[in-house]
């Protein structure tokens, strides 16, 4: 669910994924492993689990703001 009125803001999709968004312009070329972008997460913001970062990194696909390059990292789109 993207907005949920039980659990903590800081745990919805929005911010989650807009976080994410952070991390990966933080990184050189815009591009990071899963794994890499999920331990630079939780260097940076409060700990969320990995399945909330696959849940923002689903959301910013559909919406087209990341993509999958062909070896598996993830990249902003431009």
């Amino acid at each position: 669910m993207i907005i949920q009125n039980t659990s903590s803001p800081l745990k919805s999709l929005y911010i989650v994924g807009g976080r994410v968004l952070i991390v990966l312009k933080s990184s050189e070329f815009g591009t990071m492993s899963p794994l890499a972008l999920f331990e630079r997460y939780q260097e940076k913001f409060e700990r969320v689990s990995f399945a909330y970062i696959l849940y923002a990194l689903d959301w910013l696909y559909v919406i087209g703001s990341v993509e999958l390059t062909k070896q598996g990292d993830i990249s902003l789109c431009s």
